[in-house]
């Protein structure tokens, strides 16, 4: 017999107004309380009949949301994204709504407030965590949605994932090639869940390579170039610095430049880098940067497929897309010092 929404509200010692809260993201509940409701969610495999209501008025429309960091839609990685989600969305009669949630909501609330109120007819989450909200409670509500990266724990969603992990082998494959045995690795997040693939795909080719993994050469870092400068500055004071560095971003990179001018050492000659995106700045920094191009574009028109089967209930089968990366070489990852 499937739950109903008064059993869901026993089990996790609720209300049923406060059930109806989370699961419709309005009114005021506390994190502890949306967790609570969320696992009784889970553990009585409650569906709530929004695709039912939802097809009675669909709003042909699909919701982006973005947390509040100031300059995040100047981006141009994420520019790239958001343009192809909008072309393809738009070649299957959608509109893209762009919300931004302020600073006394949450994402997770926006994005069940924009259902719950037919703005959208689905959601497509960028820069998805290990463990994250928003994704479970679409899944519990049966919102359709779909990730920009890895699924999350505890929630089967549909999603386009770049392999960084295969990217990851080939970046310091091509480091290995030139020479180099003691390679750093500045490490995005590490609660963003396109981080840990990077690192293993790190950590196996140097497997690969007969190479002990040293935990002194992995910098877990932000997301900004200054993040990038101090996560450069701390691998060089190693005692035994780092011959060549894979950056996790572009932009982590471009950081990580900074910081070995200010050293006094030349990038590509001193010590290689790489970086991953091929932001179109990469081409044209002094040195250009060698860089992993993830296809952004290709991941924003697929995303928009995935979504529109969601949303009209097609292709069940198919729930991740895999798209490759390709490793750029310029002149910023040169010989390991010994072979120049």
């Amino acid at each position: 017999m499937q739950a109903t929404i008064k059993q869901v509200a026993q089990r996790a010692g609720v209300s049923i107004a406060t059930v109806s809260y989370v699961l419709n993201g309005v009114g005021v509940v506390t994190d502890e309380t949306r967790q609570r409701v969320l696992a009784a969610v889970a553990e009585l495999n409650y569906q709530p009949r929004y695709a039912a209501r939802s097809m009675r008025g669909r709003s042909y429309t699909l919701g982006v949301t973005l947390p509040s960091h100031p300059g995040r839609l100047a981006e141009p990685a994420l520019a790239e994204v958001l343009s192809g989600l909008a072309d393809a969305a738009a070649l299957r009669g959608y509109f893209l709504l762009l919300a931004t949630a302020d600073v006394s909501q949450d994402e997770t609330e926006l994005c069940l407030s924009l259902a719950h109120t037919r703005r959208v007819d689905g959601l497509v989450l960028l820069d998805v965590l290990v463990d994250d909200p928003r994704a479970q409670a679409l899944a519990a509500a049966g919102i359709p949605h779909v990730c920009a990266g890895p699924p999350p724990a505890g929630a089967d969603s549909p999603s386009v994932v770049i392999d960084v992990r295969a990217a990851a082998i080939d970046a310091v494959q091509h480091l290995l090639s030139l020479g180099h045995r003691r390679i750093g690795l500045i490490q995005p997040p590490s609660e963003l869940a396109v981080s840990e693939p990077i690192v293993e795909g790190y950590r196996q080719a140097l497997t690969n390579a007969g190479l002990p993994f040293d935990p002194t050469l992995v910098v877990e870092s932000g997301r900004t170039e200054e993040d990038g400068y101090q996560a450069m500055t701390e691998l060089l004071s190693a005692v035994r610095p780092p011959t060549a560095v894979l950056a996790g971003s572009d932009e982590l990179a471009f950081g990580a430049m900074h910081a070995l001018n200010d050293a006094r050492l030349i990038v590509g000659r001193d010590v290689a880098l790489v970086g991953f995106d091929d932001l179109p700045l990469a081409a044209h920094v002094n040195p250009p940067l060698t860089t992993v191009r993830q296809p952004r574009r290709a991941q924003g028109e697929q995303l928009a497929m995935l979504l529109d089967d969601a949303i009209l209930k097609r292709n069940a089968a198919l729930r991740t897309v895999t798209l490759r990366a390709h490793l750029i070489v310029r002149r910023s990852s040169g010989l390991a010092p010994h072979r120049a």
